[in-house]
């Protein structure tokens, strides 16, 4: 029976690891779609903020552009301005404001260009700006230049032939229309991204409904498997300690069985504790003769017989493939111990019938006594295992005990 090793685990029954490996596959499930929506609304957020980095620089680059513009025409129309109060009130510091103004206006138009390198319809339009206001500052500086020789008589000549003449209208043309053109861009980018920002709204509400309906999914279905009902409870506490084929108590439900204090084994009253080792005789011709499913049979035939030989307060277990250990929790002695073990052996030796013969089997049998034996459970587990063996060296159907005088 070899009671010299721990006495192995029956394991946890098969619904029991059914349980934990859904518990744990749901799990999985619910990491693995939390760690796609967060891979996914990562990759969103990610393209989103690039985008949104990109508009932001080219609105920026749009401001930029519209100021140089109004810097152009501003500056333009400074100088016009300073060249008609020179003609009015004299000052040399009107025409340095001509010449500052006409100036600042040719490095903004200059700007403007620049910016509008990228796109060919603005780049054509910033030259013709360019063009424009180059015909418009050259008459103002030279117009400036002859005032400043021959004083504002001079000028105001010049002066009625450029108001007649509207010198500024091309140019303003041109300054309105590439504006225009730069503001109708604006808006289509501020729709576009207003779009984006509202798709990416909608992926983010989307991402939220189906994490949290992912978690309310796994915290449902879990609560399902883990709400096993009281019965199912026992009946897998009941499966982890009995053995499938007889019904009687396995390897753990026997060590559960025992696993009290010693004491409390007994009923008191100067009663006894007895543990008897069964292995049967014979066993393995009916295995080889007529089947393992006949071998089954004559198991749980000996299983029901060895429970109907004992009280309901003692433990009757299958430790093995034939190998049985029945614990009486109250005998009055030895003595009484072997009476009861030969009479269990009587009724074990009886014919059993199967489907298609009839066959006997017997026991070997080892006894050892609580206190008496060994004080200690596992050691009268072993005393009552070596017994049996010698009770089978011995010879079929033997009982052996630590006594020899009163076997």
């Amino acid at each position: 029976m070899g009671w010299e090793q721990p006495l192995q685990s029956a394991g946890c029954p098969s619904p029991c690891p059914s349980v934990l490996h859904r518990i744990t596959r749901i799990l999985r499930l619910t990491q693995f779609i939390a760690l796609l929506l967060v891979l996914g609304m990562g990759g969103v957020l990610y393209g989103f903020f690039v985008e949104f980095e990109k508009a932001s620089r080219w609105v920026e680059h749009t401001h930029e552009l519209i100021d140089e513009i109004e810097q152009v025409r501003l500056n333009a129309l400074r100088a016009g301005t300073w060249l008609r109060s020179y003609g009015v009130y004299p000052s040399a510091g009107y025409l340095e404001r001509v010449r500052s103004s006409a100036a600042t206006s040719v490095q903004a138009a200059h700007r403007v260009r620049e910016l509008t390198l990228d796109s060919r319809p603005e780049q054509a339009r910033a030259q013709a700006v360019l063009a424009a206001l180059s015909q418009v500052l050259d008459i103002y500086l030279a117009s400036a230049d002859i005032a400043q020789q021959l004083g504002p008589s001079a000028l105001k000549e010049m002066t009625a032939a450029q108001v007649s003449r509207d010198i500024t209208k091309e140019l303003r043309v041109q300054l309105d229309e590439l504006e225009a053109i730069e503001r109708d861009l604006l808006k289509a980018r501020s729709a576009t991204e207003q779009q984006r920002l509202a798709g990416f709204k909608q992926v983010l509400a989307l991402a939220g409904v189906l994490f949290t309906l992912a978690m309310l999914w796994s915290i449902r279905y879990s609560g399902q498997i883990l709400r096993l009902s009281e019965k199912q409870v026992i009946q897998l506490q009941t499966n982890a300690t009995r053995d499938p084929l007889t019904g009687l108590l396995n390897r753990r439900g026997l060590e559960e069985f025992l696993a009290g204090p010693t004491d409390e084994l007994s009923k008191g009253g100067g009663e006894r504790v007895a543990v008897l080792a069964f292995d049967l005789d014979d066993f393995k011709p009916v295995n080889d003769r007529f089947s393992h499913a006949a071998g089954d049979q004559v198991l749980m035939e000996i299983a029901r017989r060895l429970q109907e030989q004992c009280r309901s307060d003692d433990a009757v277990a299958r430790v093995g493939g034939d190998e049985f250990v029945v614990v009486l929790r109250r005998v009055g002695s030895r003595h009484e111990a072997i009476s009861i073990a030969k009479r269990i052996r009587s009724r074990i030796t009886q014919p059993i019938s199967l489907a298609a013969a009839e066959v006997r089997v017997d026991a070997s049998i080892g006894i050892s006594m609580l206190h008496e034996d060994e004080s200690d459970v596992g050691a009268l587990l072993k005393a009552a295992d070596k017994h049996m063996y010698l009770a089978k060296r011995a010879g079929k159907g033997q009982v052996r005990t630590g006594d020899p005088a009163v076997a």
